[in-house]
């Protein structure tokens, strides 16, 4: 007998969220631990969860984030994403994810995806390919993180604003995360900053 698997569903969509919570309450082995139509509050909810898989529409996320979709979750490594798709995404896209779940699967067929998904192993290279921030633009992503201006992170680090707006398109670049919210999350989940810090 399998123990529950514990589950984060995440969707724009009230409707879609609350129609595949229901579904995958019909599971035995399988449990929603959070439901939610934020992604910041996936983001700063999620860690507590731990959650097994987390299904997520890929709308939510723009399209650099997805790429990097698992380095944003990296303190949670063991964690699968399913893709939750209602249109067309190209391939190149859905490779990142671990599985995916159609918006008119029926529930024999995400009960097939879930149990793939949570008995399939990670790519090992996944690692190999997250991007590594430089010391200065963790620098600019702390000063980011605790609410400055650019001209306030500029004369913090005693560098040019035009400085600070490419340090900012790099780590844009290689988190794939463009919200100073979900930056702050990142900064949070690397230990660049914690919690009492932010304003």
């Amino acid at each position: 007998m399998s123990s529950n698997y514990k589950i984060v569903v995440a969707d724009p969509s009230p409707i879609v969220l609350i129609g595949l919570s229901y579904m995958i309450k019909e599971l035995d082995d399988f449990e929603v631990v959070l439901k939610s139509t934020d992604m910041h509050t996936v983001m700063t909810r999620i860690h507590l969860t731990n959650p097994d898989v987390l299904i997520i529409n890929p709308m939510m996320l723009d399209y650099s984030k997805r790429m990097m979709l698992h380095d944003v979750f990296r303190d949670l490594p063991k964690m699968k994403v399913i893709a939750l798709t209602s249109i067309y995404f190209e391939n190149t896209l859905l490779k990142q994810y671990d599985g995916v779940i159609e918006i008119n699967d029926n529930l024999q067929r995400i009960k097939s995806t879930l149990h793939q998904v949570v008995r399939s192993t990670r790519k090992s290279n996944d690692d190999a390919d997250s991007p590594t921030l430089s010391d200065r633009e963790k620098e600019v992503l702390v000063c980011l993180s605790k609410g400055k201006k650019n001209s306030e992170i500029a004369e913090a680090l005693n560098i040019s604003v035009h400085t600070v707006i490419t340090h900012r398109k790099n780590i844009i670049k290689k988190t794939g995360i463009k919200s100073v919210a979900a930056l702050t999350v990142y900064a949070i989940l690397n230990n660049l900053i914690e919690e009492k810090d932010i304003i």
